[in-house]
């Protein structure tokens, strides 16, 4: 960040580091320009105005037609906002090459890519702080090496041979991460690879040594010999008198690993395809099968699959990586680790959560800020964190957590609330109900009891009435009329 501070205080280094993929694209299209230029006219003719003979016979109707063809190309590609400046620069050169030559078009455009690839360098040093890191880390950063290997590279095409020139197209590599992986399948593994590539040499060194002790006869090889050494060769030790376009290859044991590794490996069914074909009437012909058929299933069935499902593997594992990088930037949130579906039937959709609740720059903007900012001008959460950066301790993130899912769950506990006391106050409302009528039926009841214990009352004294004696109830009078 002092270094940032630095860069804002140089307009003009500022200027340029700014625009640093700018500059990357236009020394790629310019490699590529370059390149078509050798691929189509190289060798040239050595007198640097001439024009050349793929060009000579259009007329100059023709090329002012196409000329100006490739520039309405440009303009529509303009307004589009892509591919606008590729068919006018192609248009430009056509004209330089038909006006100047290919020698002097080619100095112009190698000029213009070491130029742009020098600014490109200072753009790099510019936002990297390069030089106020101290030679060593110079020497150690690979990216910074790497530049400077292509302005060398574009300075020896420019100076010493057009060739070096095809070599800038390897920036393609540099600029795709896809072919940046093929790359890395390669290397990650790279022990592996290399182990088994080992074993693989140990095996031919095997079979030459059987070849070169049994088989010596059959190692003979059908050659086209130049025409100016087949007089030479012809009386040559190791030629075969009979047949003048065959060599025997395996007279030493170094002669004998050369042949099976040059054209044992290249070969889909092994050393056994280049060999003599022997007669199943000699006496080594059981052998020279068991020879080719165990070369054939160790050596390019086993051993070359094993090395080629090695960098398969690899790549397939960094493509998913990749893909499962992609993925989980898509679909989480870099900052809360909240995912999209958390999001789902909410009033703040993912895409407002991750570009205004939890916005990865405006997280970097206050980490600056704090660590810019003077202590004694801190407020009290800007301490925390400004402690909490210190510690290298994450904690001040909001982990799992947002305002808008917070606020949505508080709304819904206060209605959850609310229809909560509607049921209680209801059920308050029945409880009274209730009560009033069991009040009631108990009043009621308590009535009827009264009125039943004086029914009963009544009806004890009925019942003690009729039990008196006849004297008493003047019985002696009704038996005296009987």
């Amino acid at each position: 960040m002092e270094w940032q501070k630095k860069l804002r205080s140089m307009p003009l280094l500022y200027w340029f580091s700014r625009r640093m993929t700018l500059w990357g694209t236009i020394s790629f299209n310019l490699a590529v320009f370059i390149n078509l230029i050798i691929a189509f006219f190289y060798p040239y003719d050595s007198g640097q105005g001439t024009v050349p003979s793929m060009i000579r016979p259009i007329d100059d109707s023709l090329l002012l037609m196409l000329f100006w063809i490739l520039t309405g190309l440009s303009v529509l590609a303009l307004f589009s906002q892509r591919y606008g400046l590729q068919p006018l620069t192609l248009a430009l050169i056509l004209r330089s090459i038909y006006h100047l030559g290919i020698g002097n078009t080619l100095i112009l455009l190698g000029s213009l890519n070491l130029i742009n690839k020098v600014v490109f360098v200072v753009s790099f040093v510019g936002n990297n702080g390069t030089f106020i890191m101290g030679y060593k880390a110079m020497v150690m950063d690979v990216e910074f090496l790497y530049h400077l290997a292509y302005v060398l590279t574009s300075t020896l095409g420019l100076f010493v041979h057009e060739l070096f020139y095809s070599i800038l197209l390897f920036d393609l590599i540099y600029r795709e991460e896809t072919l940046f992986n093929v790359i890395k399948s390669v290397t990650r593994n790279g022990r592996s690879i290399l182990l088994t590539a080992l074993l693989a040499l140990i095996l031919v060194y095997l079979f030459s040594i059987v070849g070169f002790l049994c088989l010596k006869e059959d190692f003979i090889m059908e050659v086209d010999p130049l025409p100016q050494i087949t007089a030479a060769t012809t009386a040559d030790s190791v030629s075969v008198p009979d047949e003048a376009n065959s060599e025997r290859a395996c007279d030493t044991l170094l002669m004998c690993i050369v042949t099976v590794l040059n054209h044992g490996l290249r070969n889909g069914g092994g050393v056994g395809d280049v060999l003599r074909k022997p007669s199943k009437n000699e006496p080594l012909f059981p052998a020279r099968v068991v020879y080719d058929l165990l070369f054939y299933f160790i050596v390019i069935i086993i051993v070359l699959n094993l090395i080629f499902g090695v960098i398969i593997d690899t790549f397939a594992d960094l493509r998913s990586e990749k893909q499962k990088k992609e993925e989980v930037l898509k679909t989480t949130c870099f900052i809360c680790g909240l995912e999209r579906d958390k999001f789902d039937n909410k009033t703040v959709s993912f895409e407002e959560h991750i570009k205004l609740e939890h916005n990865i720059w405006n997280y970097l903007y206050f980490i600056v800020l704090v660590r810019e900012k003077n202590k004694t001008d801190y407020t009290g959460p800007e301490s925390y964190v400004a402690h909490m950066i210190k510690d290298n301790n994450l904690d001040w993130f909001p982990r799992m957590q947002a305002m808008s899912l917070v606020v949505t769950d508080g709304d819904g506990e206060q209605n959850e609330m609310r229809m909560l006391q509607d049921k209680l106050a209801s059920t308050m409302k029945v409880v009274t109900t209730l009560t009033t009528q069991l009040t009631e039926l108990k009043e009621q009841m308590t009535e009827q009891r009264k009125r039943r214990q004086r029914m009963g009352f009544v009806d004890v004294q009925a019942g003690a009435t009729g039990a008196l004696p006849p004297s008493a109830a003047g019985g002696n009078h009704q038996i005296y009329k009987t």
